[in-house]
């Protein structure tokens, strides 16, 4: 369960990165007139919308696996005894 979390959260992310380099590119685009300043406006508007959606999305999911993790009951999937000594010595 929580490395479909993990997934799921590197998705996202990588479609924000590139709503955000869409969002860079389109600071860089000369405009030449009225209607294309309100064009390039709805298109931040909209970029923005994605942008604030995608990182709730985030935040969700990563709330979710954290979750996951510390209730083992929700499928968290570590095995914290694995990394500790053998209790007779060896």
């Amino acid at each position: 369960m929580t490395m479909e979390f993990e997934k799921q959260i590197r998705d996202l992310q990588k479609e924000l990165a590139e709503v955000e380099r869409e969002q860079a590119a389109l600071r860089l685009q000369p405009c030449k007139g009225d209607s294309e300043i309100r064009k390039k406006d709805e298109k931040f508007d909209e970029l923005d919308r994605r942008t604030e959606i995608l990182r709730e999305a985030i935040r969700d999911f990563t709330r979710k696996r954290q979750l996951s993790i510390s209730d083992p009951t929700l499928g968290g999937c570590y095995d914290f005894h694995s990394s500790e000594e053998d209790p007779d010595g060896s």
